[in-house]
């Protein structure tokens, strides 16, 4: 069971979500919780611009006060969040880091069980590729699961899993009845078949999940179905009330516009509950 939590705070909409997710879970679960906030160095790398004469030279002292302000913003992040965990009762500890967001956090990711963060991040609208982005960038690296929030959600009270026979859906399916068992909220077991010839197989691959699942005392339901994968998890994740997805993640590139074949690119992307990856 999850008693470690990490979660990565940079003042956007969406790590706002994640953040109250990850509280909430951490209630839930009696675990320990941990904000980081990464002061991104690239910030400290461009050029300094002058309103009056466009782009001048490196000015040591104007980048030192970048700095200082810039880790005043994250100190003040990170007292909003302590206070929001405090409120809800649950033990956090704070962490002021300086580099780029997704090295850091795959760098000390390995003190913690689950990793949640904002699907997107403080550079989102202003400048998307300054980030590229930071989730994208971390699952890339990750090798903990990591829950992916969406722009809004709702406390996590039915869980999905897909799975298809792989070693990472294999993994998937036991962070999800794990995760199910701890919270005592039943599970869905979505197998998805692309064409109705392989609905057989799906059929076979559900069945052996679902044994599983009831083998830990897991309340689970089994469901094959037809159809392209990601829009089907999505459809039977709105159909069953389901609010959080749980999917394997085999960490082919992440770059958005090459990944028509991946099912989690796609559902984390376009996806309205939050995504927990397990490679």
């Amino acid at each position: 069971m999850i008693k470690n939590i990490l979660i990565g705070v940079d003042g956007s909409p969406g790590s706002d979500v994640a953040r109250d997710l990850a509280i909430d879970l951490a209630a839930r679960l009696d675990a320990r919780l941990e904000a980081v906030h990464v002061v991104d160095s690239r910030m400290l790398e461009f050029p300094l611009v002058a309103p009056q004469a466009g782009v001048i030279g490196w000015n040591p002292g104007a980048v030192n006060g970048l700095q200082q302000a810039l880790r005043q913003r994250g100190e003040t992040l990170l007292r909003d969040t302590a206070a929001a965990a405090e409120q809800a009762g649950v033990p956090l500890t704070t962490s002021l880091e300086f580099g780029h967001p997704a090295q850091v956090l795959a760098d000390i990711q390995s003190r913690t069980e689950l990793v949640v963060l904002g699907r997107q991040g403080e550079h989102a609208k202003t400048a998307p590729d300054i980030t590229g982005s930071t989730m994208e960038r971390f699952i890339r690296r990750a090798d903990r699961p990591c829950l992916v929030a969406p722009a809004v959600a709702r406390p996590v009270s039915k869980i999905l899993v897909g799975v298809d026979g792989s070693p990472s859906s294999g993994r998937a399916l036991r962070e999800a009845v794990d995760l199910a068992n701890a919270l005592k909220l039943p599970l869905v077991i979505l197998t998805v078949a692309e064409k109705e010839a392989d609905l057989p197989r799906a059929q076979q691959i559900n069945l052996e999940a679902h044994c599983i699942a009831r083998a830990h005392d897991c309340a689970a339901a089994a469901i094959p179905a037809v159809g392209v994968p990601a829009p089907t998890v999505m459809e039977k994740c709105a159909e069953t009330g389901c609010d959080l997805v749980v999917l394997g993640s085999h960490g082919h590139g992440w770059i958005y516009d090459k990944l028509i074949g991946s099912v989690a690119a796609h559902v984390v992307a376009r996806g309205e509950t939050p995504v927990l990856l397990v490679r």
